[in-house]
């Protein structure tokens, strides 16, 4: 009785698995049959990276094989080589983090940046992944203050994209693979909305973001450390950039919190249209695309827990 009783709960578990999995089970049939990889059991990273793989392979005539044995190792990191040459900004305290930033050398990819930067009344921390920034309350939007949070559509990806960045020892045709044959390839399908290919939707968005975090893994084909600090670097540069522009230009209002990708505003209703105008100039200037929320109330313990 109780091996039946064991086997009962065996199957029916198994198969309730299998009825809350079937949207990733299906996923990876589609991709198998339709790019001819053997995929059920990968993870979601590893089938971002081996379609990114194939595609690379396809354009340019090498064997999975050959490219698996490919990185590139750095004994140290200049940070003033990796800035992007447009990153600027117009207070003091922000130049002196440029400045810091610029005077770098890391070694080690993994917790060997740190830096605190106050700025008018926030704190801001910067690290080796991302920075962040928040303001312990309860806020509301009401009558005369509103809260709107952006957030940069596909950061990692889009600051590859939009910057020609690829791992140093996979060459130019590699930003070409990645823009044109993934990233592009999955935007214009996610465009025709509910027709668009779920296939390419889903496992484009695994291959666009496969890129950056295998290039910080000495066991991938991707791993070039540079190209993971100068995403990290360059994205928390271009997220103060914009946090210092609403500081500076919406005197009134109340920086919430910034994190990796994204800053939340309280700001009077009456400035409505200075803020998107600001997020429209530095959209132009950095090439990225934000994505805009409108909350009603937030409450935040820390920068993780809100």
């Amino acid at each position: 009785d109780d091996i039946e009783s064991y086997c009962r709960n065996d199957v029916s578990s198994t198969k309730r698995i299998l009825h809350l999995c079937k949207k990733q089970i299906n996923l990876r049939k589609t991709i198998g049959n339709k790019y001819d990889m053997s995929c059920y059991n990968y993870s979601n990273t590893k089938i971002g990276s081996e379609l990114l793989l194939k595609l690379y392979c396809d354009k340019t005539g090498q064997s999975p094989w050959e490219v698996k044995q490919g990185r590139t190792r750095r004994e140290s990191i200049v940070l003033k080589d990796i800035v992007f040459p447009y990153v600027a900004f117009k207070s003091k305290e922000f130049n002196s983090l440029l400045d810091t930033i610029l005077d770098t050398t890391v070694y080690n990819t993994k917790g060997s940046f740190k830096h605190t930067q106050r700025f008018m009344s926030y704190e801001f921390e910067y690290g080796s992944g991302g920075v962040h920034q928040s303001v312990a309350g309860i806020y509301k939007s009401d009558l005369e203050f509103i809260i709107i949070d952006c957030d940069v559509a596909s950061l990692y990806p889009s600051i590859a994209v939009q910057n020609g960045m690829y791992p140093a020892h996979l060459g130019p045709v590699f930003f070409q693979t990645y823009k044109n044959d993934i990233v592009g390839v999955r935007l214009a399908e996610k465009a025709k909305g509910k027709l668009g290919d779920i296939a390419i939707i889903e496992g484009f968005k695994e291959a666009a973001n496969a890129t950056y975090g295998n290039s910080n893994s000495e066991y991938s084909w991707l791993y070039d450390p540079q190209y993971t600090m100068q995403t990290t670097i360059n994205g928390q540069l271009l997220i103060t950039m914009l946090a210092e522009e609403f500081l500076l230009t919406l005197p009134d209002s109340q920086l919430l919190q910034t994190n990796t990708d994204g800053i939340t505003m309280r700001i009077r209703r009456s400035d409505v249209e200075k803020y998107y105008q600001i997020c429209k100039n530095w959209e132009a200037k950095t090439k990225l695309t934000l994505e805009y929320a409108e909350y009603s109330k937030m409450f935040i313990w820390d920068i993780n827990n809100y």
